[in-house]
């Protein structure tokens, strides 16, 4: 018997497969209008730390959510050493 996951969207996916969210899902967690999101999308394998990692698929694109978490934590730490918060967007 295959073990299902259910994703925020709703889809399944099995075990092994990655989770993905949708630029809507990635705008609400962080409280900005998806058009920001759209913005700062940018391939997996850039080097901008300031971009979200995101493969597009077809016209849309979905963000990998264990790279989005990491790219957070990142992102929230970098403004810690200077002694001021950064802002993300």
């Amino acid at each position: 018997m295959t073990q299902v996951a259910l994703g925020s969207s709703g889809s399944a996916a099995t075990a092994g497969e990655e989770e993905f969210l949708t630029t809507d899902e990635v705008a609400r967690r962080l409280r900005v209008h998806p058009t920001t999101i759209l913005r700062r999308l940018g391939a997996m394998e850039g080097t901008d730390p300031a971009r979200i990692p995101a493969v597009r698929v077809g016209r849309v694109w979905r963000i990998p959510k264990r790279e989005f978490e990491e790219w957070l934590a990142r992102s929230a730490t970098a403004g810690t050493s200077v002694g001021r918060q950064r802002r993300l967007f």
